[in-house]
């Protein structure tokens, strides 16, 4: 008879004569497992007493064993050459059960590795795109990823050298003595510029801040223009963005524009004068 192994699914040939009475007690060579065999003919010995167990032996070592393992009663019982080269063929078809199983275990775990690979590549490139796509043209995205282009956020002020600043009093027919501030704005960043205005500031000596005023630049009041206009409307030749005398919509890279600022009715104790860039902008193309 064939019998077979319930947990590992093994398969021996077993002599039907080596079963006695209503079956026997074997143990697996494969897994170890004991399990009892029933005689295929279903018929009990009257008499009552236990099946000996027999084992099933290979040539190197035994397929099945009784599960007493006295001295006494262990016999074993040599297969012929088929049915041993069988047994083997079934325990070499379990191992390579087992290794493929193994394979695909290693397939599976290889596939997720790299599914969770592409799902983080997603998601990089999804935040790149919105960082940099989104809200910005091609160009300048590309520029912001490569660091090209760093130096387009940083236009402004601090891209702003004011040179051969100066001051002088000059006397109004109507305000009196007035304070004029004035020098060029040199455009010191790698782009044109537009709109620039300077911020002068009136301090006493601690530095505490008596007076500010702010003018656009390209923006000059001459000697007879500064002796008899009123202070509304010397404000007000001062606060053109496009610059009435200069240009003031584009200031090409390293090229400069004159500023003037006017201080009126100035309180007393003034020591210290300053000139600020307060704003600058891109010039866009």
């Amino acid at each position: 008879m064939i019998a077979q192994c319930k947990i590992c699914q093994t398969r021996f040939r077993l002599d039907d004569a080596l079963i006695e009475g209503e079956g026997i007690w074997v143990r697996c060579n494969q897994c170890k497992n004991v399990f009892f065999l029933g005689s295929p003919a279903g018929k009990a010995e009257s008499s009552g007493e236990k099946a000996k167990a027999e084992v099933v032996e290979r040539v190197k070592e035994p397929a099945l064993q009784t599960k007493r393992e006295t001295a006494e009663s262990s016999q074993y019982v040599k297969l012929p050459e088929d049915i041993e080269k069988e047994v083997e063929d079934i325990a070499a078809s379990g191992d390579k059960r087992e290794i493929t199983r193994e394979k695909e275990e290693k397939g599976q775990i290889s596939s997720r590795g790299r599914q969770l690979v592409y799902l983080l590549v997603v998601l990089l490139l999804g935040g790149a795109y919105f960082a940099f796509f989104a809200d910005t043209g091609w160009q300048t995205a590309f520029d912001k990823l490569f660091g090209i282009n760093k130096k387009t956020e940083e236009v402004g002020p601090a891209q702003v050298e004011l040179t051969d600043v100066r001051q002088r009093m000059v006397n109004n027919v109507t305000l009196g003595t007035i304070r004029v501030l004035e020098g060029n704005a040199i455009n010191r960043s790698p782009f044109p510029m537009t709109r620039i205005k300077i911020k002068g500031e009136i301090t006493d000596a601690y530095t505490v801040v008596l007076g500010v005023k702010e003018s656009y630049c390209g923006n000059l009041l001459n000697a007879d223009e500064l002796a008899t206009m009123t202070e509304d409307q010397i404000q007000k030749e001062l606060s053109n963005p496009q610059g009435s005398d200069v240009s003031n919509d584009r200031v090409l890279p390293q090229g400069q524009i004159p500023f003037m600022i006017v201080f009126t009715r100035e309180p007393a104790g003034v020591v210290k004068t300053f000139a600020i860039p307060s704003v600058a902008e891109r010039l866009l193309p």
